[in-house]
């Protein structure tokens, strides 16, 4: 799919807290935006800076952005009021591929939740078997699963401390689930650590798993280099943002990623 490198213009419908982290904003946009589950979006307000998100709903000219406020740009969004606009350019990269023969387990960790669910609806829209797992540290931080319920979705919940469901990690639980059912494919999004951990059992057990990477982008042309995964060369803006896990395993993936000043950093999560 072709990205608009254009400018597209949204108006905030409204502003929906999800945690005392994470918002998600309901927006209007001037007109349909085409958009495959795992594309991105940059998302820009003038003197605010811009930053990739993934969608966590499209429908027609309404488009949803769950939004952690991890620094200066993404609070500044995620703090947005109804009638205050925001700009769209994209979509970019590539999204998962969802036409793989078998059953499909998706696993959201944190925002992942958010951002996986158009890659739920669609699964579902065509009849495909798939069970959603969301986690998170405690009740308190679960994202997207009341909007989850709304949407009638198939999902299990999983939190480190128990608080809800499963009582461990998205691994933990994972392994759990895996060991009682078959399942040909795996998507997931969330933190890298918990990404790798998924990754390498699948490749353990014979199974297809998708991985998508969240990393400082700036052009989203493949240009700057900001969000290469050394030692492949591999540029999450256009080679990803969704990767087959054997593929990454062994590189950048969970260890080290590029810092707002181009410098090589640990991965904190």
């Amino acid at each position: 799919m072709n990205a608009s490198h254009y400018y597209l213009e949204a108006t905030v419908a409204s502003n929906i807290s999800e945690t005392s982290r994470v918002n998600t904003l309901v927006l209007r946009l001037s007109e349909e935006l085409k958009i495959a589950p795992g594309q991105f979006l940059m998302v820009w307000r003038p003197g605010d800076g811009e930053i990739p998100i993934t969608p966590s709903l499209t429908m027609g000219e309404t488009l949803c952005l769950t939004i952690e406020k991890v620094g200066f740009t993404s609070s500044r969004l995620a703090s947005l009021k109804p009638g205050e606009k925001v700009f769209l350019r994209g979509p970019y990269g590539n999204g998962f591929n969802l036409s793989l023969p078998g059953r499909y387990l998706l696993i959201g960790g944190g925002t992942g939740a958010a951002s996986l669910t158009p890659s739920y609806l669609s699964l579902v829209r065509r009849g495909v078997e798939t069970l959603f797992l969301v986690g998170a540290r405690n009740r308190e931080s679960l994202v997207y699963v009341r909007r989850l319920r709304e949407l009638g979705a198939g999902f299990q919940v999983a939190t480190d401390d128990g608080s809800e469901g499963f009582k461990g990690t998205l691994p933990e639980f994972f392994m759990e689930v895996s060991s009682r059912n078959r399942f040909e494919n795996v998507l997931t999004i969330g933190p890298e650590r918990m990404m790798v951990k998924i990754a390498e059992k699948c490749v353990e057990q014979g199974v297809s798993c998708q991985v998508s990477l969240v990393r400082i982008v700036r052009c989203g042309l493949g240009v700057c280099g900001s969000c290469v995964l050394d030692p492949l060369g591999l540029r999450v803006c256009v080679d990803g943002p969704v990767f087959h896990g054997e593929k990454i395993l062994g590189s950048d993936f969970g260890r080290f990623m590029r810092d707002e000043a181009g410098r090589r950093v640990e991965v904190v999560q």
